[in-house]
Parts: structure tokens; C-alpha cells; sequence
């Protein structure tokens, strides 16, 4: 019950969306701390390095998009339908526009500069919330989905490596 709760308070972190789908999900997550630990415990440390990214400055940008898009990666590799598969390819989209717009930046002016900032924070919060909302809906399905098989599926997670 520690790890769950840990995990809550990781979710509520990563935003109001991934808050609420991880208490929906409550039973299935405790069925994977409790069947899968490694899957749970690789779910959590990309969570939690996600989460760790939520700087203003634009290295924690720059850092926090490549993190989000480990996990569009993901989510568009492991698509069941071609739904996620769209939505995985519109938030990559979405992430390029604001990796592009970080070297800009620099060259404002201090008030416009923070402006813009705020502004890319709230826009990268918002896609965070949605990338780790279908992230751990997706974790929970494949751990299901493991568990029915019998399988451990914690080796075919991107770590913070890839």
C-alpha cells in the first residue's frame, strides 16, 4: 500500500488527469505492485523523471520534452488502435513545436521572455498530464495483459537511456 501511495502522490504531480486516472485504476495498480513489481517500479521511475523535468528554465524544457517523447515513442510503438497511434504522432508534433521555439527564447526580451515561458510551461503541463494519463493507462493494460499471460513485461519499457 506504501508503493501505491507514493505513486498517488507522483500522479498528482504529473497533473489533475493522471491524478484521477490512478485512483480509477487503483485495483489494477495495486494487482501490478503486487504480480509485476519491476513493470510497476520502471512506471514510477519514468513518472518520477518526468515530474523531476518540471523546471522553468529552458535546459528543464529541453529535458522534459526528450522525456515526453520517450513516451510518445512508446505509446506510438505499443498502439492498439489507430487512435493512440494519432494522437501519439500529434503530441510528438506538438513537442517539436516547443523544443523549436526554446532557442527563440533568448533572444526576447526579459518581459517577453517570461511570458513566453510561462506559456510554454503550462502548454508542456498540459501535454505532460495527457502523455502520462494514456502512458499508465497503457501500463496498466499490458500489465493485464502480462498477467493473464503469465509474463513479466518490464524489460520492453524505454528507460531513461533511450
Amino acid at each position: 500500500m506504501a508503493k501505491y501511495m507514493k505513486f498517488i502522490k507522483l500522479a498528482i504531480q504529473a497533473g489533475p488527469m493522471v491524478a484521477a486516472i490512478a485512483r480509477q485504476l487503483a485495483p489494477q495498480l495495486q494487482r501490478m505492485i503486487r504480480d509485476n513489481p519491476g513493470a510497476f517500479e520502471s512506471m514510477s521511475h519514468r513518472f518520477s523523471k518526468v515530474v523531476g523535468t518540471k523546471k522553468e528554465s529552458p535546459r528543464g524544457f529541453e529535458q522534459r520534452c526528450r522525456v515526453l517523447r520517450d513516451q510518445v515513442t512508446y505509446l506510438y510503438a505499443s498502439a492498439n488502435t489507430s487512435d493512440v497511434a494519432h494522437q501519439a504522432i500529434a503530441w510528438r508534433k506538438e513537442l517539436e513545436a516547443v523544443e523549436h521555439a526554446l532557442p527563440v527564447l533568448q533572444a526576447m526580451g526579459r518581459q517577453q521572455r517570461m511570458v513566453e515561458k510561462r506559456r510554454l510551461e503550462k502548454r508542456l503541463d498540459h501535454l505532460s498530464s495527457e502523455i502520462l494519463a494514456a502512458s499508465l493507462i497503457d501500463e496498466v493494460e499490458d500489465a493485464e495483459l502480462a498477467g493473464e499471460s503469465g509474463l513479466d513485461n518490464s524489460e520492453d519499457r524505454p528507460t531513461e537511456d533511450r
